[in-house]
């Protein structure tokens, strides 16, 4: 199926540019209507939307068109198509980068100069009208500056800082930021979506739980990197290399954990981040008690629509890490305790990589941070053996079946019961077996401890 005028275009050109290799190709046709691509096989995809899916291939065409905004939100907008250009289509797209297209002999259509700023690494938007329209555009630019790497125009910078300032950030829907997040947090770079957002201003509309990380002081013994923002970022530095190669959603979970491990540091009191004469005291006892974190986390994935298995994931980590890492003092109970914290009994029944995730996410937490040497240096921890000896002692752990050891300690109990010539009390009957179970379970952590070899578990936390 051919038309007379049809070029490759966006993101295709983009990454094809960069010596990528991109699957999913966008193309432009100049000179059909709705009806003509109806005709000829297409289904349109929605309304008085111009963009029509090929009936073999499933790949969009889009007729080129002018947009023009009537309303606040994303979807606001009507389309023009009659006598369109292909230079007019290029030019409302939003960054000079995405505004290029091809030929079928490959020839390079770049009326913004598109592929300078791809060489330079510099994102630039196409048009201040365009872009002005459409606040999604700030988050796009703030993923694709983590994707590529690259930096923000000052004009496009303060263009975007402009849309902010007039609140234009506050019409986006929750899914819709979730989505150009959850793209962002699996590039290479996701901090740079963060502190692209936070330099134009959206990062306190848009995530207002990071924004307020900010000059909530630690302890310089243990976080001599600064406060917990510069921390929270360093940290996601970590996770992004320890899950180099990982599922996408692994990744993502592990990423996000990291992310948002820290959230109860915002709700640290006072008295205990500054000493009475106003230095630096930095104690966040509790911070990983769901009393003081789960209420922001709870509202932010509702306000994103996050998945529940991230969100999961994330209070898990949140609850547990601080044990994590002392889990050289834990001993059999404390091993336990860790077990019944994670629900272990339940998820590794379908997510047989949930202990080795909770911890690289822990992992990542150690090492994205600086601990204070006593010649006034500060260096990064070298080591994690607590990772190891976390998945290690689950697993001793879940060895032990629950369902089996229940039923002994039932069957123990009548059977005492009938030599005893007296009745079962049913409620202490199923008391006395759980605790059967916890036993095991602490016999089985006792014994993984003894084996255990002598281990170097570095500076404390």
């Amino acid at each position: 199926m051919t038309f007379e005028k049809c070029y490759r275009v966006g993101g295709f050109v983009r990454d094809t540019l960069l010596g990528l290799n991109p699957t999913d190709i966008d193309y432009v046709v100049i000179g059909e209507s709705p009806d003509s691509m109806l005709s000829r096989g297409f289904s349109q995809v929605g309304g008085d939307f111009p963009v029509f899916l090929h009936p073999v291939t499933g790949e969009e065409y889009a007729l080129a068109r002018s947009e023009f905004s009537t309303g606040a939100g994303y979807h606001d907008f009507l389309y023009e198509w009659e006598g369109v250009t292909l230079e007019q289509d290029l030019t409302r797209r939003d960054y000079t980068i995405n505004a290029m297209a091809l030929t079928d002999d490959g020839e390079l259509v770049d009326p913004l100069n598109g592929k300078k700023d791809l060489e330079d690494g510099v994102l630039k938007h196409a048009n201040d009208d365009a872009f002005m329209e459409d606040p999604l555009r700030i988050l796009r630019g703030a993923r694709f500056a983590a994707k590529y790497d690259f930096s923000v125009a000052p004009a496009t910078m303060a263009l975007m800082t402009l849309m902010t300032s007039k609140g234009m950030m506050k019409a986006l829907k929750g899914e819709r930021i979730w989505k150009e997040t959850e793209k962002a947090m699996l590039t290479s770079n996701p901090r740079r979506y963060f502190e692209v957002l936070d330099e134009c201003g959206a990062l306190k509309v848009v995530f207002p739980e990071l924004d307020m990380m900010k000059g909530i002081p630690q302890r310089a013994d243990y976080h001599a990197e600064g406060d917990v923002w510069i921390h929270t970022r360093m940290v996601l530095d970590e996770a992004v290399l320890l899950t180099e190669g990982y599922p996408d959603d692994r990744a993502l979970r592990i990423r996000m954990a990291a992310l948002l491990h820290d959230l109860g540091k915002i709700k640290t009191p006072d008295e205990l981040l500054w000493n009475p004469d106003g230095s630096v005291r930095g104690q966040h006892h509790l911070h990983e008690h769901p009393s003081r974190f789960e209420g922001l986390l709870n509202n932010l994935a509702k306000r994103l629509t996050m998945p529940s298995y991230v969100r999961t994931f994330a209070h898990k980590c949140t609850v547990v890490h601080q044990d994590v890492h002392k889990i050289s003092k834990s001993g059999p109970n404390g091993l336990e305790n860790l077990y019944q914290s994670l629900d272990l009994d339940r998820v590794l029944r379908t997510d047989k990589s949930f202990v080795s995730d909770v911890a690289v996410m822990c992992m990542a937490d150690n090492f994205g941070r600086r601990i204070s040497n006593p010649d006034g240096t500060a260096s990064r921890p070298e080591v994690y053996p607590q990772a190891d000896v976390l998945v290690n002692a689950m697993a001793a752990i879940s060895v032990i079946n629950p369902g089996e050891v229940f039923q002994a300690s039932i069957a123990s109990q009548h059977a005492r019961a009938k030599r005893m010539n007296h009745g079962v009390d049913t409620a202490k009957s199923i008391e006395n077996a759980k605790l059967a179970v916890k036993r095991a379970r602490r016999q089985a952590a006792k014994a993984f401890l003894k084996d255990m070899p002598e281990t170097d578990f570095g500076p404390g936390r």
